[in-house]
């Protein structure tokens, strides 16, 4: 029984290679993410996969950790664990939150939610190029940072799945922040999982029943009385001629056209139509791009500074599009746009991205 255990968690060296495509293929995707969260270059290498027993799984040389589980919950179902330095995460923080490399970033209640939101974007991004390579839909629930990420906690929830787990090690390289590493601690059952789906072993192929066989059926003869026709039949060397169906041709009458007067007052009755629908106006200042921890620092009385000087024309935009540009003016205690320049079509599209 236990050979049998251990023959089922311990993985070939094709079933390796397999997994560590596929979560070569999915953490790319989450690099990616990472990427352009932090709008850094986010590289993620190949990973190294080893299937070891829940006491000797080992991450001490990456003390201090934090540790988030991420549960599959549509596709594929299991669970599996990232661990990661406490300081890299740190570093990360620092970038989202435009903080200084001096600022001390403390794990309080905002910088666990800006942790899980990361891993929910990398995750997601993961999933849904896992989903992709597996043919399959494949969700995750909304990724939880544990309490505690100790050697002791963390055996003691793989040890309820088994007594192995399935460790693979990543090198993360962040330009310019981060050069380092984090291990994704997966359910041996879920990493079985994701390589049979690979390997198309998902595709169960049922063996028809025999049937069996019909013993030859021996037809009886069958009687066939003619059918006496109620028509006489001519005399022989009689000949009868086909009678021909006559077919009646109705001229088809075609509709008169209009007179051209009556064309151009349907034209002229379009047009006004369409002239009288209402298009939204809208008059841009300015633009500008902000951290989210500048945002959330706003208070009554900031100030915002915007991309363009006091004097500088300002945008007209009619439903999204620009379509000229003029100068700030006050009428009658209103604040209004003396049109100084009109946008061509193919200025209208590039200068509004």
């Amino acid at each position: 029984m236990t050979e049998n255990m251990n023959n089922q968690i311990l993985l070939s060296d094709v079933e390796t290679d397999v997994i560590g495509e596929v979560m070569n293929i999915s953490m790319g995707a989450a690099a990616t993410a990472l990427s352009t969260i932090l709008d850094k270059k986010v590289n993620i290498t190949t990973p190294r996969i080893e299937s070891c027993k829940v006491e000797e799984f080992e991450f001490s040389y990456l003390e201090p950790v934090i540790g988030v589980m991420i549960k599959y919950i549509e596709g594929i179902s299991g669970s599996n664990m990232l661990i990661l330095k406490e300081e890299d995460m740190k570093t990360i923080l620092r970038q989202l939150l435009a903080l200084g490399p001096d600022e001390e970033v403390e794990f309080d209640e905002i910088s666990m939610s800006a942790v899980c939101e990361i891993m929910n974007q990398m995750m997601g991004s993961a999933s849904s190029s896992l989903a992709s390579f597996l043919g399959v839909s494949v969700n995750i629930s909304t990724p939880e940072v544990m309490d505690t990420t100790s050697h002791e906690s963390v055996r003691k929830m793989f040890a309820v799945q088994g007594e192995h787990l399935v460790s693979i090690k990543f090198d993360i390289n962040i330009d310019g922040l981060v050069e380092s590493e984090f291990i994704s601690a997966m359910e041996p059952q879920l990493a079985r999982e994701i390589i049979n789906m690979s390997l198309g072993a998902n595709e169960v192929t049922d063996i028809p029943e025999e049937l069996p066989k019909e013993e030859p059926r021996v037809e009886e003869p069958v009687m066939v009385q003619e059918a006496v026709q109620a028509t006489a039949q001519p005399p022989v060397g009689e000949v009868v001629k086909e009678q021909k169906k006559q077919v009646q041709a109705v001229p088809y009458t075609y509709k008169p056209l209009e007179p051209e007067g009556k064309k151009a007052d349907a034209s002229d009755s379009n047009l006004d139509l369409l002239l009288s629908v209402p298009i939204q106006l809208t008059v841009e200042l300015g633009r500008t791009k902000k951290r989210i921890k500048e945002i959330a620092d706003y208070t009554v009385g900031t100030i915002v500074e915007l991309d363009r000087q006091a004097g500088d024309q300002v945008d007209i935009i009619a439903n999204g599009k620009l379509i000229a540009r003029g100068d700030v003016v006050v009428v009658d205690d209103y604040y209004s746009v003396r049109i100084t320049e009109i946008m061509k079509a193919r200025d209208s599209v590039t200068d509004i991205e």
